[in-house]
C-alpha cells in the first residue's frame, strides 16, 4: 500500500519500484521512527487531538514494534509503522495529524545521525586511548622524516601522540556538527508548517533536542546536515588513512614497527610473505567515505528550496559512510593495541645535523655560520635522550561524548516508559 494515490496503472509497478528505497535501508530507521511517533503521539494527546486512551493504545503497539524490530514490508518505514498501528487500533488513523512524511523522515534521519555521531566519537576516543597507551608504554628513539627521508630525531611516542592531537581536533569539529544536528525539525510538515496547534517545543523536550529548527522550509531542505556529518567523518578517515600509510611505510621500508601477525595476510605462492592487507584496505575504505561525502554534495548542490525527492539518494551514502568509519576505527584500535617497536632499525647519523648546528649556536656562533660548518664537516654530535610525547589535554572530549550517550539513553528510556 502507498499513502498517495494516482490514476496511473504504473504506480504499483515500475514507478513504485523505482522510487522505493534500497533493500534494508528503511529498517535502519525503524527504531528512530518509533521514538518519533511516540513523542508525536504524546504531544497530540496533550494538545487534545488524541484521548489518553488512544495515546496508550498507540504507544503499546509502537513499543511492541520497537522491541520486535520486524522487517519493513511497505513503501517506506513511515507507512509501515502507521499501517501496523492502525491494524491494531483505529486511533492509528490519527497518528499522522499535523505531520508530513517530509518532516518525519528528516526527524528519523536527524535522530539516527545524533546517535551515530555519538557512537563514532566514542569509537574515535577508543583509538585515541590506544595510541596514547602506545605512546606512553612503547616510546623509543626513531628518525623523524621529511620528504620521506630521515631528517631529525623523533620518537614513537611523539609520532603516536600526533594522531591523538589530530583526532582530538576531528572530535571538536564533530562536536560542532553535532550541535547543529541537535535541532527538532518535527512540525515543519511538508515544508510549510501546519495550521493545527502542534507544540514543537514539547516534541523537542520529549526527543531530547537542544532546540527547535524554526524555519519549516529549511527543516525540509534535506542533505545539508547529512553532508556536514559526512564531512566530519571525512576528517576522521583522512587522519586514519595517514595513520595506516605510516604503519605500512614504517613496518616495511624503515622496519620500525612490527605489525601484529593477526592483522596481516599471507601469499598463495610466496611462503615468506606477510602482507598489511588490513592497513591497505583501511586506506581504500577511507577514500570511500570521502567519496560518499562528495556524492551527497553532488546530489544536493543544485536543488531548489523545500523538499525534493532527490535527497532520498543521500541516505545510502550516509549509512555506508558511518558503517565504514566505525569499522576502520575499531580494527585500527585493536591493531595499535598489539603494535610493537622493532629492536633493530637504521638510524642515520645525519639526523643529528640540526642539533649539532644548534649546539654551536649555544656557543655564540651565528646560525648561518653553524649551518655551513656542519654541512661542510659532516661531523655530528649525537643527542641523548628521547623526545617525550606531549601531554594530551583531550579528556574533556571523552566526558562530553559520554554525557551525550547517557542523555540519549535516558531519552529512549523516558519515551518508552511514557
Amino acid at each position: 500500500m502507498v499513502l498517495w494515490e494516482t490514476e496511473s496503472t504504473e504506480t504499483e509497478g515500475t514507478v513504485l519500484d523505482f522510487t522505493k528505497e534500497e533493500e534494508g535501508l528503511e529498517k535502519e530507521l525503524l527504531p528512530y521512527d518509533i521514538l518519533g511517533n511516540i513523542a508525536h503521539a504524546k504531544m497530540l494527546q496533550e494538545q487534545d487531538f488524541l484521548s489518553l486512551e488512544e495515546f496508550e493504545e498507540i504507544k503499546d503497539v509502537l513499543k511492541d514494534i520497537y522491541e520486535e524490530r520486524p522487517e519493513v514490508n511497505a513503501e517506506d518505514v513511515h507507512t509501515f509503522v502507521e499501517e501496523e498501528v492502525t491494524a491494531e487500533t483505529p486511533a492509528g488513523k490519527k497518528l499522522h495529524t499535523g505531520r508530513s512524511r517530509n518532516d518525519q523522515v528528516v526527524l528519523d534521519t536527524r535522530l539516527f545521525m545524533k546517535e551515530a555521531a555519538i557512537e563514532t566519537a566514542l569509537s574515535t576516543l577508543e583509538l585515541m586511548k590506544s595510541l596514547e597507551n602506545f605512546a606512553e608504554e612503547k616510546n623509543k628513539l626513531v628518525p623523524g622524516y621529511t620528504h620521506q627521508q630521515q631528517a631529525m630525531p623523533s620518537s614513537t611516542g611523539l609520532w603516536a601522540s600526533s594522531f591523538v592531537d589530530t583526532l582530538a581536533d576531528d572530535l571538536r569539529h564533530l562536536k560542532a556538527i553535532y550541535r547543529l544536528l541537535d535541532q527538532n525539525p518535527l512540525g515543519a510538515a511538508a515544508s510549510y508548517g501546519t495550521e493545527l496547534d502542534v507544540d514543537r517545543l514539547r516534541t523537542k523536550e520529549l526527543l531530547g533536542f537542544e532546540s527547535v529548527q524554526e524555519n519549516p522550509i529549511y527543516c525540509c531542505n534535506r542533505g545539508k546536515h547529512e553532508l556536514m556529518l559526512l564531512q566530519s567523518l571525512s576528517n576522521i578517515v583522512l587522519d586514519v588513512q595517514k595513520l595506516a600509510e605510516d604503519l605500512i611505510n614504517f613496518s616495511e621500508d624503515q622496519e620500525i614497527f612490527d605489525i601484529p601477525e593477526e592483522f596481516c595476510t599471507g601469499s598463495s605462492i610466496m611462503p615468506q610473505k606477510s602482507n598489511p592487507d588490513v592497513l591497505e584496505l583501511t586506506r581504500a575504505k577511507a577514500s570511500e567515505v570521502v567519496n560518499h561525502a562528495s556524492a551527497v554534495s553532488s546530489i544536493i548542490q543544485k536543488l531548489p528550496s523545500g523538499y525534493n525527492r532527490d535527497t532520498q539518494q543521500t541516505k545510502k551514502h550516509l549509512f555506508e559512510a558511518l558503517r565504514t568509519t566505525k569499522e576502520v576505527l575499531a580494527i585500527l584500535t585493536k591493531l595499535i593495541g598489539g603494535l610493537e617497536v622493532s629492536d633493530d632499525f637504521d638510524v642515520k647519523e645525519e639526523i643529528y645535523a640540526a642539533y649539532t648546528a644548534n649546539q654551536l649556536v649555544e656557543e655564540d656562533v651565528s646560525f648561518r655560520e653553524a649551518y655551513g660548518t656542519v654541512k661542510e664537516e659532516k661531523e655530528y654530535e649525537k643527542r641523548e635522550g628521547i623526545k617525550e610525547p606531549k601531554n594530551q589535554e583531550w579528556h574533556d572530549l571523552a566526558s562530553y561524548w559520554e554525557n551525550e550517550l547517557e542523555e540519549w539513553e535516558e531519552m529512549e528510556e523516558r519515551l518508552l516508559d511514557l
